[in-house]
């Protein structure tokens, strides 16, 4: 029995890493799509240095265009809380911290440009990484 349950143990570690590599393939080309049109095209210096670039026109197209693309938002600019959970859940097993991190990070303010930035900066700074692989 105790050989039955590590057996599944590895196949439910081996899905959850090919979930993330998936992942992390498809935000890699929603970023290319968002870079190649220049309505949401941003310079990767201004990309890699968020906090300093909040007001930046080109950079909250860029991670609006993002956190649509990967389902954070929705098409009107709207936080999607249920998708937020399930891609932090991808590298943060405790659904407390999961939680917590929902309520600490997905906050709409004055834009949805501005939501997305925050909401990026927030999971980065928590250690939700994957989203910042550019």
């Amino acid at each position: 029995m105790k050989s039955v349950i590590v057996f599944l143990c590895a196949i439910v570690g081996i899905l959850a890493q090919n979930r993330l590599i998936v992942e992390e393939q498809m935000l890699h080309h929603i970023h290319d799509a968002c870079q190649a049109n220049p309505a949401t095209y941003a310079d990767h210096d201004l990309l890699h240095d968020l906090s300093a670039n909040l007001d930046n026109p080109q950079v909250g197209a860029h991670m609006l265009c993002e956190s649509k693309g990967v389902g954070l938002q929705k098409e009107n600019g709207q936080l999607d809380p249920d998708t937020i959970r399930d891609k932090i859940s991808l590298t943060i097993g405790d659904a407390a911290q999961v939680d917590r991190l929902v309520k600490e990070c997905a906050i709409p303010k004055n834009t949805p440009e501005k939501t997305a930035i925050h909401l990026f900066m927030c999971l980065d700074r928590n250690g939700v990484t994957y989203f910042h692989e550019f």
